[in-house]
């Protein structure tokens, strides 16, 4: 096991808790959660039997006060990460015309504006120690249109053009940065919605299924590996070819 840790965001379900899961095997795991204390704990006793340290830590990612003490807090017991996974994310679902500015703002300072206080604290360290890999979480809404999604859809787009030009600026120094678009991923989420209309989803998808957790997982363990090394500033679309 790597003697390095990864700070995954948003880690107590879904994908992020996925996520966690699936670095544990090889690396010790920071992650975060905002609300749901069971979940959290639940994932660090899943992760009990594994060779990594697994260790969740309450905090909102769009508190910038919040973030500022836990990252120095982090830095200051287990040095610089190897890597970060920004997974964290709200959607609020609404038409553009109905969308409320407290919603949008809310939305863009949880999925965009926590990136750059984690960023703003974690990447020089990183920097410093010569090299590590940054994973954004971002949507194929980020590059095809969802109807409802205006705020969501913007927020991961913007991931997009962020990876590109960090990308640019964090190369020579080793710190390789990209994006990792899922489609439909079958999540507790996905089955809040009705049994129908879930089925017409389905139907939208050339491979006719939703995406598991674990596939999601796999490839953000790849962008964080050295089996990925020379790939940086790219968006990997995990879609079951939605987006073709």
């Amino acid at each position: 096991m790597r003697n390095q840790w990864i700070l995954v965001t948003g880690g107590s379900r879904g994908i992020g808790r996925a996520t966690v899961l699936r670095l544990a095997k090889q690396w010790n795991v920071i992650f975060t959660w905002c609300k749901d204390s069971d979940a959290a704990h639940d994932v660090e006793r899943e992760c009990e039997s594994l060779l990594g340290m697994v260790e969740g830590y309450q905090c909102d990612g769009s508190d910038e006060q919040a973030v500022t003490r836990l990252a120095a807090d982090l830095l200051a017991r287990y040095g610089s990460p190897f890597g970060v996974v920004h997974n964290a994310g709200i959607t609020l679902d609404a038409l553009h015309i109905h969308q409320s500015p407290a919603n949008w703002r809310q939305v863009m300072d949880t999925n965009l504006n926590a990136i750059f206080y984690w960023n703003h604290l974690l990447l020089e360290p990183m920097m410093m120690q010569g090299g590590g890999s940054v994973v954004l979480m971002s949507s194929v809404t980020g590059v095809k249109g969802n109807s409802g999604q205006s705020a969501y859809g913007a927020s991961k787009a913007a991931m997009i053009g962020l990876a590109r030009t960090l990308s640019i600026e964090l190369g020579r120094f080793g710190v390789r940065v990209n994006c990792l678009l899922p489609g439909y991923i079958d999540t507790d989420i996905m089955h809040t919605i009705p049994k129908e209309k879930r089925a017409d989803l389905r139907k939208t998808i050339p491979m006719k299924r939703f995406g598991k957790v674990t596939e999601v997982a796999a490839a953000a363990a790849w962008l964080l590996s050295d089996e990925s090394a020379y790939m940086t500033g790219q968006t990997l679309i995990l879609d079951g070819g939605l987006s073709a």
